[in-house]
């Protein structure tokens, strides 16, 4: 996995893919949606417009090389002051679901409805978002509940990052690529797409 958490990111374009199936009945019945585990989240960067040499050219092999390997970039709270959440982790083995148990974070640490996390579980990290706001205890322990069903389990000591969340995942088209500018300038663009 490339690192690609200090790209400069001028637009970014976040998104759900969605592993349902939404039916709807040939004589006029109420619609259903039908859910599947697997729905994750993707992530569009667009980078301001940087000098090729030498800035440039350095993005250029590592987005060569996550387009390969796989890449994680951090995912933007603009504005959104995070604070000081301690150091959470997983208390218990966690089978799927929506509800995220946690502990060691700081005592009555606030996590909001919609800020971003991420699970790191066997060297691979999922992305989340609170779906309410949820209040820990005085011991740093409180139950989060997710925006999408877990797509792993989660085990005891697995990680749980609100300082700087990250989406980890494979870069999107087989046919990524790059323009140089006369001004020699390039403008940069990468999408992710979780891989779990």
């Amino acid at each position: 996995m490339i690192d690609l958490t200090h790209a400069r990111q001028q637009v970014v374009d976040g998104g759900l893919v969605i592993k349902a199936a939404r039916l709807t009945p040939f004589l006029n019945g109420p619609e259903q949606l039908v859910k599947r585990i697997g729905t994750r989240h993707r992530i569009k960067v667009q980078m301001p417009p940087m000098m090729i040499e030498s800035e440039g050219r350095r993005w250029i092999s590592r987005l060569i090389a996550a387009n390969q390997e796989g890449g994680f970039v951090a995912y933007p709270q603009v504005d959104f002051q995070v604070g000081a959440p301690g150091s959470p982790t997983v208390p218990t083995e966690t089978v799927g679901g929506m509800l995220l148990p946690i502990t060691g974070g700081a005592a009555h640490y606030a996590i909001r409805e919609g800020q971003a996390l991420h699970i790191e579980s066997a060297g691979r990290r999922y992305f989340y978002f609170a779906r309410e706001q949820v209040i820990l205890d005085a011991s740093g322990a409180g139950v989060v509940k997710l925006d999408v069903p877990m797509r792993k389990v989660a085990s005891p000591g697995d990680k749980v990052e609100l300082a700087r969340p990250v989406i980890e995942g494979w870069i999107d088209g087989d046919g990524w690529g790059w323009t140089l500018e006369t001004n020699r300038t390039t403008g940069l663009g990468f999408s992710i797409t979780e891989r779990a």
